[in-house]
């Protein structure tokens, strides 16, 4: 595991959020280095719009665990605003999150950055290294204007070519990052599995999921834009006897999407949960008969690698996917279905043993996020090593 370093990671969301792989990774880093996780930025019309839910208008550092500590910003510094405001608040929040990196002794820290715009980031901060860790394939976000996608293509070009390793979660994302930079490296997500199976072992049920109606089919994650409202609307109208559990928090924008999510809510055998403690999740999942990806099929679910799909095999759970690349990685332990036959293939599912769900178990526990994060450790050692030797 990598020791001893400063790790100066710019996050795309806050701390205290649903996990996702910045955390799980940053989390394991901070028990041999040091990390600091700065958090975005707000603009100021969103600054405006959550003035009452803003918890601090001037900086604070918080210490979560072990060597990691959370940079919340002062709301006194937007993103972005009129008259040069978010130029002056940029030049303002460098400066505190370098008196903050001198106050935890951090010095000439790896610079782990997460979004295409932040190669500006770069050389502010007497970085040692600078990874580039991809999750995504941003160009294929729902509802972007075309010129700020091929603005977002070039800042990424940019930032491809002058990190020193760029890590992705996906295949495809290794094919075109490659195009740019020869130092990509393909890291999937995975489960703590260890964790996991920490949390089942003789705990309860989560009240609100007990008393649903079986067989309970679940989705446990973000319900954002991957997902084809449209599909499960369908499934949970197909059979009203089964119960559909959304678990997750809900952030839907596009029209199409919202009309879709309407529709679903407006099941009555469907229940939206909202957002659970990390620590709950294993629970919610153990607690449903079946769970689902029920992504869309596009450029986006092409290029990502599924956190949730090994955290439902961590819990033995049979798993229906539409036919995207991730599920298909995991076909043994997964059934794939279309529109046309996802009912049939739920409820064949339904009826797989549990000698079907250790080996879903055994899949999960050979994809592990301390494998993962030693897999990481020893690409940045490797890349240390070798600008010692040029020095």
């Amino acid at each position: 595991m990598l020791s001893g370093y400063s790790i100066l990671c710019f996050a795309p969301g806050p701390w205290r959020d649903i996990w996702r792989s910045r955390h799980q990774i940053m989390s394991r880093l901070a028990r041999t280095n040091t990390v600091l996780w700065v958090e975005p930025r707000l603009s100021l019309r969103a600054t405006w719009r959550q003035r009452g839910r803003i918890l601090s208008w001037l900086p604070r550092v918080e210490h979560v665990r072990d060597g990691l500590f959370v940079f919340h910003n002062p709301a006194l510094l937007p993103a972005s605003g009129p008259l040069g405001i978010g130029r002056l608040s940029a030049r303002l929040h460098r400066a505190l999150v370098r008196h903050t990196l001198q106050q935890l002794g951090m010095t000439r820290p790896i610079l782990w950055l997460y979004l295409p715009d932040m190669a500006a980031i770069i050389g502010q901060y007497e970085e040692r290294l600078v990874i580039y860790h991809v999750i995504d394939e941003y160009t294929s976000y729902a509802g972007m204007p075309s010129s700020y996608i091929e603005t977002m293509r070039a800042q990424e070009k940019l930032l491809l070519q002058q990190a020193d390793a760029v890590i992705v979660t996906a295949p495809a994302l290794l094919e075109s990052k490659s195009r740019f930079s020869r130092s990509v490296y393909l890291v999937p997500n995975a489960v703590d599995y260890d964790g996991f199976q920490h949390t089942l072992a003789g705990a309860s049920l989560p009240v609100e999921m007990a008393r649903l109606p079986q067989p309970v089919i679940g989705y446990v994650g973000a319900i954002n834009d991957k997902l084809d409202y449209w599909l499960l609307a369908d499934l949970a109208a197909s059979r009203p006897d089964w119960t559909l559990a959304m678990v997750g928090p809900v952030d839907v924008r596009t029209g199409d999407d919202v009309a879709g999510l309407a529709t679903l809510r407006g099941r009555p055998n469907v229940h939206f949960l909202g957002t659970v403690p990390v620590e709950d999740v294993p629970r919610y999942i153990a607690a449903c008969q079946l769970c689902l990806l029920p992504y869309k099929v596009n450029e986006r679910t092409r290029n990502i690698s599924s956190l949730k799909l090994y955290e439902y095999l961590a819990c033995g759970k049979p798993v229906v996917a539409t036919d995207i690349p991730a599920a298909r990685e995991a076909q043994d332990c997964v059934r794939i279905a279309d529109r046309d036959d996802f009912v049939v293939v739920v409820e064949k599912a339904l009826l797989d043993d549990e000698l079907t769900a250790g080996r879903r178990r055994r899949l999960a526990a050979a994809n592990t996020w301390d494998d993962r994060v030693e897999r990481i450790s020893a690409i940045i050692a490797q890349l240390l090593q070798g600008h010692q030797s040029k020095s």
